[in-house]
Parts: C-alpha cells; structure tokens; sequence
C-alpha cells in the first residue's frame, strides 16, 4: 500500500499480490504500512469497508492516507467491484476486478484500473498467484494509453498460518510507450506472511530492483486488522 512511482495516485503497491478469493459477509479493515525505499522511511494507512453481494461478487470502498511527498494525509478513494468467476479449492481461482480511483484533487488523476487476478494451488502447501492490471487515467494531466502491469507471487506453507516466498512486480509503461525493459520499473524479492489471530494478519516484504527506474531497495511492514 506504499506508493513508490511518480504518478501517486496511480501507482500500484509493491506489497501485496491479491487472492481472487471472495469470503461472504461484510467487514471493516485498517491496514497500517511502514516502509523503508533506500533509505527514506514512509508510513500509510488504509481503511477499508466490503460487502459481498450474493456468492461470488464484492463491493469494496476504500480511502488512503501517506505521507509521500509531505506531509502525512488523506490521498485518494476508491470503489471497487470484484466478481469471483472461477473456484476450485484445490486448483484454480480466478477473479475480475474494476476499481475506479478519485484523489483528493491535489495527488494526481482519477483513473479506472482492471485487474484479472488469479491464484493455483499445484501441491500440498504451495500456492502460485499471477495478477495483471491496466489503468486508464481521466483528466487534463492524464497519460495516453493504458499503464500496464503484472504482478507474482509463490508461497509455500511453513505452519498452519504463515507462508514464505517470492514476488516479482513488473510495470511496463503503457501501451503508447511501452520501452525496453531499462525503462520499465521491474522487481523481485521475497515475503513472509501469515496470521496472528483470526482478525490480524501481517506480512513482511523485501524486493530489489532489477531496471534502473525501479527502487534499488524496497523493505516493508504491514498489518491487518478485522473490525
């Protein structure tokens, strides 16, 4: 949830690969984040409400707040919709999401984003998951094109509520520019995630850059609770 491209309210987290799995009922959440990007620290927070509707179809509203670029502040909104098409316990999941993104008028554009996010499970505690995005940007400083995204994850079962593993997170400029993979922002690195109670969840990332646009460094802490 920390933000780490120059367009801020666009910019997509390099902390989190999402499930395509859809739980019934309805929930509120706080996320807290501190993050450290070769050597500035940032801190953010996310609340959060979501309410499935029927069995595969959530509604989610969500509002933002960091401190990049200044002073710690409520940055941007966001409604979205996600329709779960796909489920097999023990295979594939696959999931549709649109999720449209209004800023506070001073943190950049308003932009719809669609993802398509999927998640295997190929053998006993492992799970692959494979997300890919684009953004549409609105507004008179809006880039052309769609920006263009995908993101990774494999984990694997170390205890009944903890995983370890690796991400990758691509981001391929947009379709009117799309440059050679020096001028995309490209990063892989490792997470540790897991549960401590029923309605707190954790995870721990560290990535590194492998483009020279990407951050050199990235080290993030995040938390998760359940209201």
């Amino acid at each position: 949830m920390l933000l780490s491209a120059s367009r801020p309210a666009l910019a997509q987290s390099t902390g989190s690969v999402a499930s395509p799995v859809i739980k019934p009922g309805a929930t509120f959440g706080l996320a807290g984040a501190v993050g450290w990007e070769d050597g500035e620290t940032n801190f953010a927070h996310r609340l959060d409400y979501r309410q499935t509707v029927g069995e595969t179809t959530r509604l989610s509203a969500i509002a933002f707040f960091n401190d990049r670029g200044g002073a710690y502040r409520f940055r941007r909104f966001a409604v979205e919709a996600m329709h779960q098409f796909a489920s097999d316990r023990e295979g594939w999941s696959s999931a549709a999401q649109a999720r449209l993104i209004v800023p506070d008028g001073n943190d950049g554009v308003t932009g719809l984003r669609l993802a398509w996010i999927n998640r295997w499970k190929p053998a006993v505690g492992g799970e692959l998951r494979l997300i890919g995005l684009a953004t549409r940007e609105f507004g008179a400083d809006r880039e052309s094109g769609l920006a263009l995204e995908t993101r990774g994850e494999a984990t694997w079962a170390i205890g009944a509520d903890t995983r370890v593993g690796l991400q990758t997170y691509n981001r391929y400029n947009n379709t009117t520019n799309f440059g050679a993979f020096r001028t995309q922002r490209h990063s892989v690195g490792g997470v540790l995630k897991g549960s401590l109670t029923d309605t707190v969840s954790y995870r721990i990332n560290a990535v590194t850059g492998m483009s020279e646009p990407a951050t050199d460094f990235e080290l993030r802490f995040r938390l998760n609770v359940k209201l």
